[in-house]
């Protein structure tokens, strides 16, 4: 497997491993304040590695 294509794939599964592990934080009943922050720290990253997935370079067309 190409190392440009198993980078976009690992990039890709940090981005929904961190998406769920957020949302499942902030969905749990009796979140104090500091479970809270982590969650939202956490679905932060997760969006860095969407962004992080949107520039990444594309094949052209010809």
């Amino acid at each position: 497997m190409p190392k440009k294509l198993m980078s976009t794939i690992l990039l890709f599964v940090t981005f929904a491993g961190l998406l769920w592990w957020g949302l499942a934080m902030l969905a749990t009943p009796n979140n104090d304040g500091e479970m809270v922050i982590f969650a939202l720290l956490i679905l932060g990253c997760a969006g860095y590695a969407f962004v992080s997935l949107l520039l990444l370079p594309r094949k052209k067309e010809l």
